[in-house]
């Protein structure tokens, strides 16, 4: 019995070192691999931070990422929490087909906000993102298929709205409960938080491993000193900016009856020259529009 014994850790030690190895080849082979398409990869996805106030050009900014050529191939996909791309995709791109608006909201018969179904339709669809772009189409149950020759991006409209989602959703669970107005006046502690937190970056996460450029929309919120406003910041979980790439913000100017947009470039881990750069986005003098962009979004020089 003694040798069997001897004999059952021996075969066990050669196994737990045999499966050791092949995860040790495995890790070897998805480092190599990654590398590999670094390098065939001629310049990074961007993954930038847009935020600044209503009606500052936030979404028209992003989804106007293509250039003209591109848009006869290249599609944008808009997760759009905010619901209030439509109106922009109308005015500006409605004749274009490649500009795919999913709004994940999901409502309940009291017309309350599903916050769990909610989280689980924006999942899916940046599962369809990826399919469309690892296979260049989306394929439905009734059989029908949608080509997609390329992905040019996808955009994130709404991480505050995002950030207000995951609250609720932790409040809820903190309740056990499914009344949204019970979880508003629950008092949270520090684990539940943590929670909101976790799933925030999940989605963000998935967002990020897209191989597509990325855009991350946001408003922005107001810093207090007290009772006194000195400042403002992006309205998203706080380690959301240590993750971007770049950040831009937008802002608005009307003087002598001329209204301006400008996005300034305050972070760019890709392209330190335009750090603390202003662009002029948009013109209206007195009825008569121009709209400019951003170049360095549409050729990659963000």
């Amino acid at each position: 019995m003694k040798k069997t014994g001897k004999a059952s850790n021996r075969l066990l030690k050669q196994v737990k070192e045999e499966d050791q190895l092949g995860a040790f080849a495995k890790a070897k082979a998805r480092a190599f691999q990654q590398r590999r398409n670094l390098l065939a990869q001629e310049s990074a996805y961007m993954i930038c931070g847009i935020s600044g106030d209503p009606g500052t050009g936030k979404t028209g900014l992003a989804l106007d990422c293509r250039t003209d050529e591109e848009r006869e191939t290249h599609w944008v996909f808009v997760l759009d929490f905010d619901e209030g791309a439509e109106p922009t995709w109308r005015q500006h791109w409605s004749s274009d087909d490649k500009v795919f608006i999913y709004n994940p909201h999901v409502y309940k018969d009291d017309m309350t906000i599903d916050y769990m179904a909610t989280a689980d339709m924006a999942r899916f669809f940046i599962g369809m993102v990826k399919e469309a772009i690892e296979t260049n189409k989306i394929s439905f149950d009734d059989e029908e298929e949608i080509e997609v020759k390329a992905v040019k991006a996808i955009v994130f409209d709404g991480l505050d709205t995002w950030l207000d989602t995951t609250n609720m959703i932790a409040r809820l669970n903190h309740i056990k409960g499914n009344d949204p107005r019970q979880a508003d006046k629950v008092k949270m502690v520090p684990t539940q938080w943590f929670a909101r937190t976790q799933e925030y970056q999940r989605l963000f996460k998935a967002a990020c491993q897209l191989e597509c450029h990325k855009f991350f929309i946001t408003h922005m919120k107001e810093v207090h000193d007290g009772f006194e406003v000195v400042g403002q910041k992006p309205d998203w979980e706080k380690s959301t900016t240590a993750k971007l790439y770049q950040h831009v913000i937008t802002s608005r100017e009307e003087r002598n009856g001329k209204t301006s947009l400008y996005a300034k470039v305050t972070k760019s881990k890709t392209n330190a020259e335009n750090e603390g750069q202003s662009f002029l986005l948009f013109e209206n003098v007195k009825g008569k529009v121009s709209w400019n962009g951003l170049e360095a979004i549409k050729d990659n020089t963000l």
